[in-house]
């Protein structure tokens, strides 16, 4: 099989190109059908989970738990997800995509029906927590390696409209939810979730379809944690996450602090996620064209030509969501204002999230991509269970101008790791890939 090597200092020492496989990538055709399939699994497991302040909101006013404890619910979902990445996409590549994905259909339906039957904050831990975030693993790790083996050229586009199901699925449930929560309560709203997620999945499952065969015997590629660019974007991710669900989680909450009722915040929530959504499409079209998908996130090409990146639109993302939690949340004292916030913040972060999975197949290839997302995606585990009841915590005894400055903050701290792979790929910053 031919290869590009390439040193420390970026010069080619060895030139093999397999020129073949890439050609053979559709770039269309059957590969639409796959970013529909990837896309309808966004819709469904981030979107439950990005509507979880939702659900919080109504659990704090029914007096459940304190707003710490009832963070951990969803973050536990949050983080079992990454945690049990790397397994499931092992498993994934040993006994097949879809296989793999039904089980996690499986799993996941039941964490939301057995939540409607919980009556203590522990039974959530459980059901709506743990099992969901099993379940959600197994079929998102799958999903989210899918459109890299059938896209090449449009890969960043396609992987945008993909995981825009997310931001359009936080749209969508978040009313929803609210509606349901107010007028069947939260059992029921359980049940009905299940159900759709059930059909929507089942669909997302039977159009899914792997291109490139993977050995069932292949082993987890522990070399790369000496490769100093996965290590900052391991670390990056470990950094990053523990702010990252702060402002998705505690807008509702917040809302209610400044005389905004439960419905309010979670109409804010559904515009965020339809910013969120259009950030996705957006920076990934861009990745492919004027911009360049290095250019959008500080990634890498293994390509012959790699010339570095510009390190402005990865900065961009980052940057400006963190500022916005700093500079604009601690002012949004009106419906208008706290949507604005969330909507800069879901339409930053939303572009960040849409090409990360571009930034590792584009360096690591296609062929183990499931594994090595698992992996790397595993990084976030730690801060997607902590980072959010952490926050409550500090919402709980300081109010909560303590936690959007430990939310900025963290995320801020990722903007240096993104400059830092940045001086790794290529040290004059202003050229573009």
């Amino acid at each position: 099989m031919d290869l590009v090597e390439i040193d420390e200092t970026n010069n080619i020492i060895k030139v093999e190109i397999e020129v073949a496989k890439e050609d053979e990538i559709p770039d269309g055709g059957y590969a639409w059908v796959i970013m529909l399939s990837t896309f309808l699994v966004h819709v469904i497991v981030l979107g439950i989970q990005y509507s979880f302040g939702v659900f919080e909101t109504f659990l704090l006013l029914e007096g459940v738990a304190s707003s710490g404890v009832l963070a951990f619910i969803g973050t536990l979902g949050s983080a079992m997800m990454p945690a049990f990445g790397l397994i499931s996409g092992r498993l994934a590549e040993k006994f097949g995509f879809r296989t793999i994905m039904f089980i996690g259909n499986i799993v996941l339906t039941l964490g939301l029906l057995l939540a409607s039957f919980g009556t203590q904050a522990w039974h959530l831990f459980l059901t709506q927590g743990f099992l969901f975030g099993v379940g959600s693993s197994m079929i998102y790790f799958p999903a989210i390696a899918l459109p890299s083996q059938w896209f090449s050229k449009k890969r960043g586009a396609a992987m945008g409209i993909a995981v825009a199901g997310a931001g359009i699925g936080g749209f969508i449930f978040s009313p929803v939810c609210s509606t349901l929560l107010g007028s069947l309560g939260y059992a029921w709203t359980m049940r009905i979730l299940a159900i759709i997620a059930f059909v929507v999945l089942s669909i997302a499952i039977l159009l899914a379809k792997t291109r490139i065969k993977v050995k069932g015997n292949s082993k987890t590629d522990w070399s790369l944690f000496r490769n100093p660019k996965f290590l900052l974007l391991f670390s990056m991710g470990f950094f990053a996450t523990f702010g990252f669900l702060v402002p998705i989680y505690y807008i509702p909450a917040y809302g209610l602090t400044i005389g905004l009722t439960p419905a309010n915040g979670a109409l804010i929530i559904s515009i965020a996620n339809a910013a969120s959504a259009l950030g996705r499409i957006v920076l990934g079209f861009g990745a492919d064209t004027a911009i360049g998908r290095i250019n959008s996130l500080g990634e890498f090409q293994s390509h012959i030509n790699i010339v570095g990146i510009n390190i402005f639109i990865p900065v961009l993302c980052m940057l400006v969501g963190s500022l916005s939690i700093l500079l604009i949340w601690p002012f949004s004292n009106s419906f208008g204002t706290l949507t604005a916030f969330g909507c800069i913040y879901t339409f930053s972060s939303g572009g960040f999230v849409s090409l990360f999975p571009v930034v590792i197949a584009e360096l690591f290839g296609v062929e183990k991509l499931a594994s090595i997302v698992g992996l790397l995606y595993s990084s976030s585990a730690i801060g997607n269970l902590a980072g959010a009841p952490l926050a409550g915590v500090i919402v709980d005894n300081s109010g909560f101008l303590g936690a959007m400055f430990y939310s900025g903050f963290l995320m801020m701290g990722s903007v240096f790791m993104i400059i830092a792979v940045r001086l790794l790929v290529e040290k004059k910053i202003l050229r573009r890939v």
